[in-house]
This record gives structure tokens, sequence and C-alpha cells, in this order.
């Protein structure tokens, strides 16, 4: 067939996944050839199909079923599910998939999560540039029979799986308020309040992909006032807010001060590393120190991966790994196909609260072990060459006195009082940096520094 494809495509395929504006990075017309593709490629006789809320969703489901379909194979579909689900559905029952969604990103984005049997996510190495040039030449095999569409529900076989051996001592009377931005989160906690002997107060449920409330991001500052004006109230134990997916949370101690997604993953990696002795557990470059000084004081090993989802997916299983935890709030499970659930770290946390309150601690004590360091919020700075923009901030450090550099997804800077790591973005165009110190005025002089720095040559 003939193809003329009206959307900047190219811009929507990157390293992870593929995600654009809508409509002119991905639109229907896209989708469907993607499906297509997908088919083509693998040979996949079924797939499960399934969507978040946002405004262009639906379309976007429509005519990736019909690509599928088309195709000549089966779909599985979910409908309106969390990210997780999808994995859930993926490796439970052995089959490739994909979910429409943009995750955490604003309103005006779109995109495709696709994963192969046992949620392996595909990537511009693994799938994604085959698919591409399948896509661009328009050429897919002969078709006797279009496919059929079987609906399936997997909210409460997901659930029981995110419970089994749930330790529930300490539970009853817990307070949690929750906010779950308009996103699919929504779909999860009425059930997970009948499961559960919690008390949960949620704000913004409507699915609304237009994020009316506050964009999806949960750890940004900018998007947690309405959590934060919630736990003031002084009548929750801890709160947490999800991003539009439900891949992602982010967590918030009984004051309402945010807590860095690393303590969260010191927190369960202890408690993991407690029945896995000397396992493994991930961390990046982006993650507070306090993770990796906590998996070694806890007698487990810290293996490095590469910043996003895909990579720390494809870390843990060629090397084993336990658990992964990611800045962003990602937080990886060996248990749950080594992929993401944001409704998984809850369960840990939650037992971890338990415990901690039997003996009269608040969440703010539970986790001010942890608290050491300062880390800023993550700045992407915009630049034309990346590799040359990135090298130049190499040898601005290096003209600093006792700066040691470290080469691993970019660069990690160590001037020993204050570092940090400034690395190619995988989603834009830009470069992506943090830092972090004892106090937060160093890491914030530092962060300042170099993205002052980077921006001026941004357009050389």
């Amino acid at each position: 067939m003939s193809i003329n494809i009206s959307a900047d495509y190219k811009k929507a395929f990157r390293e992870a996944d593929i995600r654009g504006l809508y409509p002119t990075e991905i639109d229907e017309e896209t989708t469907y050839l993607i499906a297509r593709a997908f088919v083509d490629e693998y040979g996949h006789k079924e797939v499960i199909v399934a969507r978040d809320m946002r405004v262009s969703s639906p379309t976007l489901h429509e005519s990736f079923i019909k690509g599928v379909t088309d195709a000549g194979a089966n779909v599985i579909d979910l409908g309106l599910v969390t990210t997780p689900m999808l994995y859930y559905a993926s490796g439970t029952l052995n089959l490739p998939g994909v979910v429409i969604t943009a995750s955490h990103n604003p309103k005006n984005y779109n995109g495709l999560k696709l994963v192969l049997p046992q949620a392996i996510p595909l990537t511009e190495a693994h799938g994604l540039r085959a698919i591409r040039r399948r896509m661009e030449k328009g050429v897919f095999r002969e078709v006797g029979k279009p496919g059929k569409v079987r609906s399936k529900e997997v909210k409460t076989a997901y659930l029981k799986h995110i419970l089994k051996g749930l330790r529930a001592k300490g539970l009853a009377g817990l307070k949690v308020a929750v906010d779950c931005g308009n996103g699919m989160s929504s779909i999860l906690m009425p059930e997970l309040a009948t499961k559960l002997p919690v008390k949960f107060t949620t704000l913004y449920t409507d699915l609304d992909g237009r994020f009316p409330n506050r964009g999806s991001d949960p750890t940004l500052r900018k998007n947690q006032s309405g959590i934060i004006k919630l736990l003031k109230t002084k009548e929750h134990d801890f709160g947490i807010a999800f991003d539009g997916d439900a891949d992602r949370v982010a967590f918030f101690d009984e004051t309402g001060k945010y807590i860095n997604s690393a303590v969260v993953g010191a927190i369960v990696a202890r408690r993991l590393l407690q029945v896995n002795k000397g396992g493994k557990i991930v961390y990046t470059t982006l993650t507070s120190r306090v993770l990796e000084e906590t998996i070694v004081a806890t007698g487990g090993r810290a293996v490095p991966a590469r910043v996003g989802h895909a990579f720390i997916k494809e870390t843990m299983r060629q090397k084993d790994v336990l658990f992964g935890c990611e800045h962003s709030g990602h937080f990886y499970f060996k248990e749950f196909f080594y992929t993401d659930s944001a409704v998984l770290t809850l369960r840990f946390v939650l037992e971890a609260f338990a415990e901690a309150r039997l003996v009269g601690l608040k969440f703010s004590e539970m986790v001010a072990p942890y608290l050491r360091y300062e880390q800023t919020e993550d700045v992407i700075v915009e630049v034309n060459h990346r590799p040359e923009a990135l090298e130049a901030v190499r040898r601005l450090m290096l003209k600093k006195p006792g700066c040691k550099v470290k080469k691993f997804d970019g660069y990690t800077f160590d001037l020993g009082d204050v570092w940090g790591s400034v690395k190619v973005s995988v989603t834009e165009p830009a470069l992506k940096m943090m830092f972090e110190a004892k106090k937060r005025k160093a890491a914030q002089a530092l962060q300042e520094e170099v993205a002052t720095f980077v921006k001026s040559i941004a357009s050389d």
C-alpha cells in the first residue's frame, strides 16, 4: 500500500518509546500504520490494547485496534487502564501489547508504550527502528481475514496480584491523602479502599485528559499545591500523588513535605534486602546518593543503569535485579515482570509505615534517617548539539579544583561538598541535570551555574 504520512512522526519515535505532540507528531494515521508494522514485524497473532484518559486517546485506541485486526491479528481490549495494568496483562497472558498514553507529559501529548510478551519494552535499538522502517515502506503482508476483538477486565486480578502476601498488621486506622490528578489512578482507588483497612481521602478523581487541576507530573513543585493543602489539615498520616497513567508516584509526609524518590526507594530496598540477602538494586546517575548508600549498608549490591524505564528494565533482566528506583518516581520490581508499579510501591510503603507507627513514629520520623542530602529538581535545557554541549560542560567542570568525573549515562561530577550529573535527554533535544549536597544552596548554585552555561552555548 502507498502511504503519505501527514504527521511529523519521526519526532515521536524516541529512544525508549513513541511519544509526541498530537496531532502534529502522532495522529490516527500514524498509529494505524504502527499497529500494522508491529504485527508484521513480529508475526503477532494476538495483541493486548489499552489506553488512558487523554482527549486524543479514544481515537488513537480505535486506530491501533483497526491496524492490528487489518493485519490479521486478534485484539484483547483492556479499555481504560493504568500502564502497570497493561504490564500485568502482558506478563500474565504472555502476550505483546500497547497502552495509548503520554504518561506524565502535558495534555497536548500522546504516545504508544509497546511491549513484547512478559512486558518487555521496545526501544529504538530493539524494535522501534524496525517498526518505523517497515511503516515507512508501507509494505504489509497479505491478510485473508481481519482479526477479532474481545474485551477483558484486569483491574481485579491486578490488585489481587499486587496485594498478595500483604502484611496487614498495623494498617488499621491509617489515613492517606491521595491526589489522582484526574488520571488513571482514579479507577483503582475505590477498589483499593475496599481491600485495605486504610482510609483514603482522594483529590481530582474525575478522569479528565485536559488535566484541569494540575499538570501530570507529581514530582514537580508547581503540581503539588493540592496534596500539600490537604495534608496541612493535619488529618492524614502521609500523602501520595500519581501521574497521568499511574506508573509514577510521589510521596509526602504528614506535614506536606515532598519526600525524595530515593528515600522511598531506600525504604523499599531495605525491606527487600532483609529477605533477599546480597540482592541487587538498580540506581541511576540522577538518583540521590542516599539510595546507593542504603543498598551497600544493608548488604546489597548497587547496580547502575541508564535513566529511562526501558533501560532500567533491560538492566534488571540482564543482571537479575530485585528492585530499581528512579528519581522521577518510577519504582521497578522483579516480582512484577521487572516493570514499574506505583500501587505496588504504595503497598511496600504502607507496610513499612505500619511497622513504624506501631512503635510511635510519624511518617516524617520514619524517613528522617534518610534525609541526609538536599537535591535540586532536575532541569532540562534545550540545546542544538547535545553531545558537543555535554563535552563543553565536562571541560567547564574540570576547571574546578578537585573535581572528579565519572562517565556513565552522561557525566557525574563530584566536588566533595556538592555533586551531580549532566546527561543527554532521551526524550527531548536537551541536556538534563541534577545536583545534590548537604545544603540546598550549594546544589542550587552549581546547577544554576551549569544551566546558565549551557543556555549560553545552546544555539552555537
